[in-house]
């Protein structure tokens, strides 16, 4: 009876934190399912932690550019998956800590599939029409002008797909499990960068980081974010 009480009273007093995620479903990492919850990567690796931690997150669902306002004034507590490089303002590095990476993300190029619409031999896409997603930093390169943005990369597939766009850039994992199944007519370079996942906290909460920091490791060391991360493949 004692040890069952004690038990409540540790999970009654579990610290409850926000994580912003894209309002637009970006499978491998996440999506909704039929119920209105969350499934995916980046949901079975924060089981995992809160697992670890006794930590619970909850979801809040935001367009990506509300989700990097609202990190710099706490009104979220945490974005998921997010490499140090992508936040360079100014509000932005003030505000950020980062757990150590939980996983490797490439990037690549994506264009029509079209005879000529692709330059294998430089690893390059031919066009000066970019297509991205709101809230998104653009690659180097791209022209502002020329640039049309929208929800998400199946939206993206689907108007490169129609020649609407010339090329983009998105994440290997995500093109891979977009086209498993579908019909596309497009076409993905070699990886043109390589970047750490992490997860980014609001500096108010910089003593979780070691705790999350610990929590990954135990997982790593135990196989059990392998065998998330090949869940997904």
């Amino acid at each position: 009876m004692v040890l069952y009480g004690c038990t409540c009273a540790v999970n009654a007093n579990a610290e409850s934190f926000v994580v912003g995620l894209m309002n637009a479903d970006r499978p491998p990492y996440f999506w909704r399912d039929e119920t209105g919850g969350y499934r995916g990567l980046f949901i079975d690796v924060l089981d995992e932690i809160s697992k670890e931690t006794d930590f619970h997150f909850s979801y809040k669902a935001l367009p990506k550019a509300r989700i990097r306002l609202y990190m710099n004034v706490g009104k979220i507590d945490i974005e998921m998956g997010i490499a140090k490089q992508w936040r360079k303002k100014k509000a932005e590095i003030k505000n950020s800590v980062y757990s150590i990476p939980f996983m490797k993300s490439k990037e690549v190029y994506v264009t029509s599939s079209k005879q000529g619409s692709f330059d294998s031999e430089l690893n390059i896409p031919i066009g000066d029409k970019f297509c991205g997603i709101i809230g998104f930093s653009k690659p180097k390169g791209s022209s502002e002008k020329s640039r049309v943005d929208f929800l998400s990369e199946e939206q993206l597939l689907k108007m490169i797909d129609k020649r609407r766009c010339d090329y983009t850039v998105m994440p290997q994992d995500i093109f891979r499990y977009l086209l498993h199944g579908n019909t596309y007519n497009v076409v993905a370079s070699d990886p043109i960068s390589t970047h750490a996942m992490r997860l980014r906290l609001n500096r108010q909460h910089e003593w979780l980081v070691s705790r999350i920091d610990a929590a990954l490791l135990r997982m790593k060391h135990n196989g059990r974010l392998a065998i998330i991360l090949d869940r997904y493949k």
